[in-house]
């Protein structure tokens, strides 16, 4: 009995609250002194660390991990509009970075220390704990495969066949000869965040939309009457 080879492809997507929030920080200043520039970037430096380290607890506490071990000091000369070089201006700067499990913690610790001068908060994603990811990938293509099925029984009825078998499943590009092998399967997309103030005055109202997840496969089936 002869077969119909269909090869189908198929996506899906699963949505979670966020469950981490990392956030990451440039903290710098300059100026015409190297020695004050770099002391005061120091001094900044210490204090988030310490503010960090305050809430740090890998088990019970707000922040899961944190860093700040990143720091770049450099000079340069300016020129006018008029082509004039200009006396040297020193610049010095850290990153630190920080993962927080308690997010009104993490407002909180943003509205105390985003408007202190030298700092810039240059990030907040929002992200999944490890297993939490995996359970909605593992979710989401076995979903995409269900569709994939669904796709290929659909074809096979327009074409009078009732018998339907799967002969394979790959990630995208791995049943054809496209040259898209190895792409992922899988991807994490970290959706936006908004940051504001509220309009009392309060804390910083931090309000992540949900982490989505997509899964995509290819699969093949063989159909007959």
């Amino acid at each position: 009995m002869s077969e119909t080879i269909i090869t189908v492809t198929a996506s899906a997507d699963t949505h979670h609250a966020p469950e981490r929030a990392v956030v990451q920080l440039a903290l710098g200043f300059e100026g015409a002194d190297r020695q004050d520039v770099f002391e005061k970037t120091r001094r900044l430096h210490a204090e988030t660390s310490d503010s960090l380290r305050a809430l740090h607890d890998p088990v019970a506490d707000a922040v899961t991990r944190w860093s700040a071990d990143q720091v770049s000091v450099w000079g340069q000369r300016p020129w006018s509009q008029d082509g004039a070089q200009l006396p040297p201006v020193y610049h010095a700067t850290t990153t630190v970075r920080a993962r927080f499990r308690d997010f009104s913690a993490l407002a909180a610790w943003i509205d105390s220390i985003a408007f202190r001068d030298g700092v810039t908060v240059t990030s907040v994603d929002w992200a999944l704990t490890s297993a939490t990811h995996s359970a909605l990938q593992s979710d989401a293509q076995k979903t995409a495969i269900v569709s994939a099925r669904s796709k290929a029984q659909s074809y096979a009825g327009a074409l009078g066949l009732s018998t339907l078998r799967a002969i394979a499943v790959a990630d995208p590009g791995m049943l054809g000869d496209d040259g898209r092998a190895g792409s992922t399967v899988s991807v994490a997309r970290f959706a936006s965040h908004e940051m504001a103030k509220s309009s009392a005055g309060g804390p910083l109202d931090l309000t992540p939309a949900d982490v989505v997840i997509s899964a995509s496969i290819e699969a093949r089936f063989a159909a007959t009457a």
